[in-house]
């Protein structure tokens, strides 16, 4: 079902004042999230609530299906709170804490939607082509900046936050179809780089790309153009984070040794840690993975959507090379021992993925750990399991992991994770929000 758009008053005609005492609203709030998180079989497989298509105010820029999404849920959440206001006032009730919900409801949303917009003009807008030199040749990267911090901030005070270089999963042809996990870490507050893959049409290389990295049978060229592009962008300190085909190129790029700038690592499904060879692995990704747990679900596919604006293709050829590669055991526990950032080091993967083996990607890392702690300096490996998380839950769940990544270093070394807790929207974000 595709929902029209929102007609919320324009800010600058009307400022709605928050609520005095919010505590009044939060359990009405927890009400509220526990329906809103419920989807009928039509938004489950056909169509998710979604803003119909159009521009971004004041500009000639169309909204994507991610951000159509966010706003279309922010759309149900008004919904079903109103007709619950509407059905407790026939049944003669004092609807009080739900409209004060309202209001409240509204006064952030209207922020949200503002954020959302200049997320996604940054797609458009932010924009840099990174130029670097390797030993492999010259290339030309699109990398996107994420912040949502205003510029007159960034002018003023000293920003001490430590930027993501977040490396997408394959194929992404754009900044949209990554865009699900970047802007909910831009949400959170964060700034976020993210690059487009080697692989697509935008990025410039020597055409012997393909040969050389058939040649060398890693990802070491992947991992050295994204090295010298965090160089020329001039990140001191960086956190680096992928998913999937991204995961293991940033474990490629978190083994060089002088790689110095790396703080945080984040990988998400990483690939490479097991031997599985390709016809398996295009197994579990074309029928275990894409048409029994992503085609099938409405939400998934727009959330990953190719926008019809993109002028970027993806070399296929080149994508063949690659799952060559990944199909490969490309990391021991030895290999992976001599991994030592700066700051955390997080393994996250889905129990229910249908590419990763859970045993033996918990022993091959738990391994590694007990070769890395013989080194004084090395922060403990953090691994957390997501219950009931397939190959692409970091899309789903971006809001909720933006959230869970900046919470304190847990205690144990496994950590599990309920999908559920990951929250899928922003409206499922300010609901929780809500005291």
């Amino acid at each position: 079902m595709v929902n029209p758009e929102l007609r919320l008053n324009n800010p600058e005609e009307e400022v709605i004042q928050p609520i005095v005492e919010p505590d009044s609203v939060r359990k009405e709030a927890d009400n509220l999230e526990e329906k809103f998180s419920k989807k009928t079989l039509g938004e489950t497989y056909i169509s998710e609530y979604q803003t119909r298509k159009a521009n971004i105010r004041g500009t000639k820029i169309e909204r994507g299906a991610a951000f159509r999404f966010e706003r279309g849920q922010i759309y149900k959440g008004y919904k079903i709170l109103r007709a619950e206001i509407r059905d407790a006032e026939k049944r003669g009730e004092d609807t009080t804490k739900k409209r004060d919900l309202l209001k409240e409801m509204r006064v952030r949303a209207k922020d949200m939607e503002k954020d959302l917009d200049e997320i996604e003009k940054q797609c458009y807008e932010n924009v840099r082509m990174v130029e670097v030199q390797t030993e492999f040749g010259n290339f030309s990267v699109p990398v996107v900046e994420f912040d949502l911090k205003k510029k007159d901030e960034k002018e003023t005070e000293e920003d001490k936050r430590t930027p993501y270089f977040f490396i997408p999963g394959m194929p992404t042809s754009d900044f949209h179809s990554s865009a699900a996990i970047s802007m909910a870490m831009a949400l959170r507050g964060n700034k976020v780089y993210v690059p487009v893959d080697l692989e697509t049409s935008s990025v410039g290389k020597p055409e012997n790309f393909k040969g050389m990295v058939k040649e060398r049978g890693d990802l070491g060229i992947h991992a050295e153009v994204f090295r010298q592009t965090i160089k020329t962008l001039g990140l001191e300190k960086v956190n680096v984070m992928g998913h999937s085909f991204g995961a293991t190129i940033a474990l490629e790029l978190a083994l060089a040794s002088d790689f110095k700038e790396l703080e945080d690592l984040i990988v998400m499904e990483p690939l490479g840690v097991e031997e599985k060879g390709v016809r398996k692995l295009a197994t579990q990704f074309g029928f275990n993975q894409t048409l029994l747990r992503f085609l099938p679900y409405s939400e998934q596919r727009i959330k990953v959507a190719k926008e019809k604006g993109s002028k970027s293709k993806s070399n296929m050829a080149l994508y063949l090379e690659d799952v060559k590669i990944i199909a490969k055991r490309l990391y021991s526990p030895e290999k992976l021992s001599k991994i030592k950032p700066n700051g955390r080091f997080q393994v996250w993967f889905g129990t229910d993925s249908p590419i990763m083996n859970v045993k033996e990607t918990e022993r091959v890392f738990q391994e590694s750990e007990e070769l890395r702690q013989k080194t004084p300096d090395a922060s403990p490996v953090e691994i957390y399991e997501v219950e009931k998380g397939e190959h692409m839950w970091p899309v789903r769940g971006a809001l909720g992991l933006s959230k869970m990544l900046q919470a304190k270093k847990p205690e144990s070394q496994i950590t599990k994770v309920k999908i559920s807790d990951l929250k899928n929207s922003a409206m499922a974000g300010i609901l929780e929000d809500i005291k």
